[in-house]
């Protein structure tokens, strides 16, 4: 379970979207996992994305591809927690 940033900030990507190995060989494409949920973040200014993906926390910092209808879109993989990563803001 990982989060997800992609690389255009204020691209939204679909729920169920899929995470694919190659950026366009033909179908079918070798899945390594799927989006589960995917929100715009105010407090961020950013999408954010949260994924089931395979060897997922080993993959912190690399970029992967998600297949869409038209397009691929990269996005970052990153810690499932987006905002106050240190936990000063629910102490505070």
């Amino acid at each position: 379970f990982v989060g997800l940033l992609t690389e255009d900030p204020e691209t939204v990507v679909p729920e169920g979207a899929q995470i694919v190995s190659e950026v366009w060989p033909k179908p079918p494409m070798p899945m390594e996992g799927h989006v589960t949920s995917s929100y715009w973040s105010a407090a961020l200014g950013h999408s954010i994305a949260m994924a089931l993906l395979e060897r997922g926390h080993a993959r912190h910092g690399e970029m992967v591809n998600i297949s869409l209808q038209n397009r691929m879109v990269r996005a970052k993989v990153t810690a499932p927690q987006f905002y106050d990563l240190e936990g000063e803001k629910i102490r505070a």
